[in-house]
């Protein structure tokens, strides 16, 4: 996994109206799902990912969003084919990084789901999806809970209690 944007300071931390989610959702991952094997959805991809990160090049710079591109070759489970990833911690930048995905993922299938510490939970019926919506490969995920540290490769699990 390639990040194409880092975790900036306390830039992307705060909200700059003291904005919260809803207990105890802590941040967004937008999933954006291609075909690496067809090339009208691999250049449609790139060209999509591309133009978000020409649109939020202030966010990504501060690291108000961090935008992760994983290998074209492998398929990564619960995901049923390529994807690349957005995560949103301020909800004033979630709802900025929403309206954009909706009129702009053309063919493209995006799923969006919060990060509450229960994986299963988040990417099935708290989930919202753009685009159509693809089967999920659910038996990968173990019984650990938590919530992943927010920009940091391989960061640890945290409790979303411990979060507020």
């Amino acid at each position: 996994m390639e990040y194409l944007t880092k975790l900036n300071g306390n830039t992307a931390t705060k909200s700059a109206f003291d904005l919260k989610y809803t207990f105890p959702v802590k941040y967004y991952d937008f999933h954006i799902y291609y075909y690496a094997h067809n090339q009208s959805s691999l250049a449609e991809s790139n060209a999509l990912q591309q133009r978000f990160l020409n649109d939020f090049s202030n966010e990504g710079e501060d690291g108000s969003v961090i935008v992760k591109k994983l290998p074209n070759e492998k398929v990564i489970g619960p995901h049923p084919t390529q994807f690349w990833e957005v995560d949103v911690l301020r909800p004033e930048v979630f709802i900025k990084v929403i309206s954009w995905f909706q009129l702009n993922h053309g063919n493209l299938s995006v799923l969006i789901h919060p990060q509450t510490g229960d994986d299963i939970l988040d990417h099935t019926g708290r989930a919202m999806w753009l685009g159509d919506k693809l089967p999920l490969l659910l038996d990968v995920f173990d019984d650990s809970t938590g919530i992943p540290e927010f920009g940091v490769k391989g960061g640890k699990r945290i409790d979303a209690k411990d979060y507020y």
